[in-house]
C-alpha cells in the first residue's frame, strides 16, 4: 500500500525535489551531481533492509522504467508475479519522529509497467507506535495507496506519478483508539494523518516502508524519490559524482619587491590564500623566487630620501600588494 496525493510543490530536506500534480510525463533527466538533502540508495538497498519479501517477489534497483524528473536514471523496481508474492523494504532512519512531521513531507513517485488489476500501484507505509515509545503496545502500520485517494491520484499506467501522501488519506492495519475502530482497519476506512495525530498526540513513526503486497498478481512497478522529514531517497545504480572544478588561475608575480610590514601575500582572510592546497603564502613558495631581504639592493636606512617630520610613511612602503585575479 502506498503513495502520495499530488497537491502542489514539495521541497524537502534542502534537496531539489519539486514536483507539481499527480503525474509527471516529462523526459527522464539524469542527476549530474549529488543533490543536497538526498540519500542515494544503491543496489545494496542501504539504508533500507528487506522487511517481508516473499518469492517470487523481488525488490531491486534497475533502470527498466527509468526515473521521474529529477530522479536520475534508475529507480526501485518491485515485481509480484503472482498473488502470493510480496516485496517490502524498510528504513528506520526516521524512527522516533512524530507522525505530524510527515504531514507536510511524506511523498513518493511511482510508475506502473504492467498489472493484472490496472489500479494497483506500490504503496508508502509508516510503521507507528501510537502511544509513544515509552509505553508498551501501540503498534500499527499506516498505508497510503493511490487507489484509496481517487480524487487526487492518477493510476494511469506507463507514466511517472508524484503522490503527496502526507496530504492524503491513510489506512491502518490495527485499530487505534479515537481514530480507527476494529471494523475500519485494513482499509475499510481511510483517514487523514491529522486525525491520527489528534486522537493520539504521542504517535511516532518507527519505520518508513515501500511495499508491494501480496494480492497484486502481475504487478511490475517502480518507486523513486521517497520523501521523509529528513531526506529524499533516490534509487540509483551508481552514486552521482561531484564534477571536477576548473583549475584556479594562480596569482600573478608581483611587480614590486617585497616591503617590510607587507605580510605574506595570499594570507588575506581566506584559507590557503583562496587556493586549495596552496600552502601558507597563497600557493607559491616566495612567489616562486628566492628574494634577498632587501629586494636585491642595499638601501639606505631612510630609502635614500629624508622624510619630512610631519609626513607619515605607510607600513607597506607606500605600495598596496597586488590582488590575485
Amino acid at each position: 500500500m502506498a503513495a502520495l496525493a499530488a497537491a502542489g510543490a514539495l521541497i524537502v530536506g534542502g534537496g531539489a525535489a519539486a514536483m507539481v500534480g499527480t503525474s509527471n510525463a516529462d523526459p527522464v533527466l539524469p542527476v549530474p551531481a549529488p543533490v543536497v538533502g538526498t540519500t542515494y540508495v544503491l543496489p545494496d538497498l542501504l539504508p533500507f533492509k528487506t522487511l517481508d519479501t516473499r518469492a517470487p517477489g523481488t525488490a531491486e534497483v534497475d533502470d527498466e522504467f527509468g526515473a521521474p524528473t529529477g530522479g536520475g536514471e534508475a529507480s526501485l523496481r518491485l515485481q509480484t508475479p503472482d498473488g502470493t508474492a510480496k516485496a517490502s523494504i524498510v528504513s528506520r532512519e526516521d524512527a522516533g519522529k512524530p507522525l505530524a512531521a510527515f504531514i507536510p513531507t511524506a511523498a513518493y513517485s511511482a510508475y506502473q509497467g504492467a498489472a493484472t488489476v490496472p489500479v494497483q500501484f506500490p504503496s508508502l507505509q509508516l510503521e507507528v507506535d501510537y502511544n509513544g515509545l515509552d509505553t508498551p503496545g501501540g503498534f500499527s502500520t499506516l498505508g497510503y495507496e493511490p487507489v484509496y485517494n481517487p480524487t487526487t491520484d492518477s493510476t494511469e499506467a506507463g507514466v511517472w506519478h508524484r503522490y503527496q501522501a502526507g496530504a492524503g488519506r491513510w489506512c491502518s492495519t490495527q485499530p487505534i483508539p479515537g481514530v480507527i475502530t476494529e471494523d475500519e482497519r485494513r482499509c475499510n476506512a481511510t483517514k487523514p494523518l491529522s486525525d491520527f495525530t489528534t486522537a493520539q498526540p504521542n504517535i511516532v513513526v518507527t519505520g518508513v516502508i515501500i511495499n508491494q503486497g501480496s494480492g497484486n498478481p502481475g504487478l511490475d512497478a517502480a518507486v523513486d524519490l521517497v520523501s521523509t522529514p529528513s531526506t529524499i531517497y533516490d534509487f540509483e545504480l551508481t552514486k552521482p559524482e561531484v564534477p571536477t572544478l576548473p583549475t584556479t588561475k594562480p596569482c600573478e608575480e608581483p611587480t614590486t619587491p617585497a616591503h617590510p610590514g607587507g605580510g605574506e601575500w595570499g594570507e588575506d582572510g581566506h584559507e590557503n590564500g583562496g587556493h586549495e592546497d596552496g600552502g601558507t603564502n597563497g600557493g607559491h613558495e616566495d612567489q616562486g623566487h628566492e628574494k634577498p631581504d632587501n629586494g636585491g639592493h642595499e638601501q639606505p636606512s631612510d630609502g635614500g630620501h629624508e622624510q619630512p617630520d610631519d609626513q607619515e610613511q605607510p607600513d607597506d612602503g607606500g605600495h598596496e600588494p597586488p590582488a590575485c585575479s
